[in-house]
């Protein structure tokens, strides 16, 4: 099988995986969400954004590192990579620890002290798993990862929903953060042969620290998206604004499966390529097609169906969320469609071009967050998503320069459509549900319809 065949076909059932756990995610954030409500939502929000932003930086590019190496990866490798990952999250898990009352009270939110503290306590079982989850992708052994993951999110559900239901508010979805990760290490450890060991080896470590902080210079950047909602919507706008913007995010990265998938199979597979410009420029294309299509499209039906289904469902009190939704979506999906444009950037060595980016990007969104939050409440945060994606340009004149431009045409066509449904969802309920008939446009097109039904022999054959 090509290399292409393989990669959307393996694509195809990871996609396919997130979608059912994004349906199993979506029941389990709606029975969660509307029991605890928005505040003690909002408190987990909190909590949650803080770790996320360690965890993230706390990867220090390892996990890349690996992907990214030519021959595969020896054993002394994944060693140290291990013992790397245990002493970073072991310090951030002390901080988070020993200075859980200084950041709620920075952030006026007391209550979210203790939250903060346990859930830090998560960060050692993230980072541990990567030498295992990495085996795995290296392998393009995606049926295993799929199932993991399906598996490790029902987990959550199975301690959250008993303690939303008892009453636990925040700590329902902490505990089932905690054993979604006791689930997802179990899983992946005993799915691969590798039994990590404690290594030190200085010439190694310079080496993986070194590459990890050219690389995660530019993530540890972007990471500061997750602190925007704690930090600066908490502090001007409460705990309750976090959570509605919190569910609003959660739902935008539920439809959004596809983007996460779409990287980690460019990381995996564009190492394959030569560095052919041609090459690399017309997977960029296909993959923004792809992007366009599979986070645009789901993105639109729900703003669509959100008016009737979302106050329904979750609740009038979540409400709030029909306002900044679209606006969140809006940025989401150009996120999606720049996606590979960071990855052809790392594949190419030139990582502090994406850092250039990140900051640009990070420079608009917070700074924007910050003027408009204090003024216009949770909605802010959704006008600073708009503000930031004149950050884009930044990324796709440094990938022009190294590649040559890509072609936009048809990603541009399936954006504009999707755009256009969730601004119109925003108008009135007959405007909505007539919006509905622009996402076949595109099906008008002969070529468009091609590529489709090449995409469908591809995953049937």
């Amino acid at each position: 099988m090509g290399l292409r065949s393989k990669v959307i076909k393996g694509g195809a059932l990871m996609v396919i995986r997130q979608a059912l756990g994004m349906l199993l995610s979506l029941i389990g954030v709606l029975f969660i969400t509307r029991v605890i409500g928005p505040t003690e939502y909002g408190l987990y929000g909190v909590g949650y954004g803080i770790v996320s932003f360690l965890g993230g930086l706390g990867i220090w590019g390892l996990d890349v590192y690996l992907l990214r190496k030519t021959s595969n990866p020896d054993q002394q490798d994944y060693d140290q990579v291990f013992t790397l990952l245990l002493c970073i999250s072991s310090t951030f898990t002390l901080i988070l620890v020993v200075g859980q009352q200084i950041i709620a009270q920075m952030l006026k939110l007391p209550q979210v002290a203790p939250i903060i503290a346990v859930l830090g306590l998560t960060l050692p079982l993230s980072l541990l798993n990567l030498p295992f989850t990495i085996k795995l992708d290296r392998d393009l052994n995606f049926q295993r990862v799929a199932y993991i993951e399906l598996i490790s999110q029902l987990s959550y559900y199975v301690i959250a929903l008993p303690l939303a239901h008892q009453g636990a508010g925040a700590w329902a979805p902490v505990g089932g953060l905690w054993l979604q990760q006791i689930t997802m290490v179990l899983l992946t450890f005993f799915s691969t042969n590798l039994r990590p060991r404690l290594c030190w080896n200085p010439s190694l470590i310079r080496e993986m620290l070194g590459y990890g902080l050219s690389y995660s210079s530019s993530t540890w950047v972007w990471q500061l998206r997750s602190l925007v909602n704690p930090v600066i919507v908490g502090r001007f706008a409460g705990a309750e604004a976090v959570g509605f913007v919190a569910l609003a995010i959660r739902l935008a990265e539920m439809l959004a499966f596809a983007k996460s998938v779409t990287w980690r199979l460019a990381m995996a597979a564009l190492a394959k390529l030569e560095n052919d410009p041609f090459r690399l420029r017309k997977s960029i294309e296909e993959g923004m097609r792809l992007q366009a299509l599979a986070v645009g499209l789901p993105m639109a039906a729900f703003a669509i169906a959100a008016p009737v289904v979302l106050p329904l469902v979750f609740g009038k009190d979540w409400t709030p969320v029909l306002h900044i939704f679209p606006l969140i979506a809006i940025g989401y999906i150009s996120n999606s469609i720049f996606n590979l444009h960071s990855s052809v950037l790392y594949l190419l060595g030139k990582n502090l071009l994406v850092t250039w980016f990140h900051a640009a990007h990070i420079a608009l969104f917070a700074g924007s967050a910050f003027l408009l939050v204090p003024y216009l409440g949770l909605v802010g945060y959704g006008w600073a998503e708009i503000c930031a994606l004149a950050s884009y340009i930044v990324i796709h004149i440094y990938t022009a320069k190294q590649i040559g431009s890509p072609n936009y045409t048809v990603a541009l066509g399936w954006f504009t459509i999707s755009v256009a449904v969730l601004i119109l969802s925003t108008v009135n309920e007959v405007v909505r549900y007539l919006s509905f008939a622009l996402l076949l446009l595109p099906l008008l097109s002969t070529k468009e319809r091609n590529n489709l039904i090449g995409y469908f022999h591809i995953l049937k054959s």
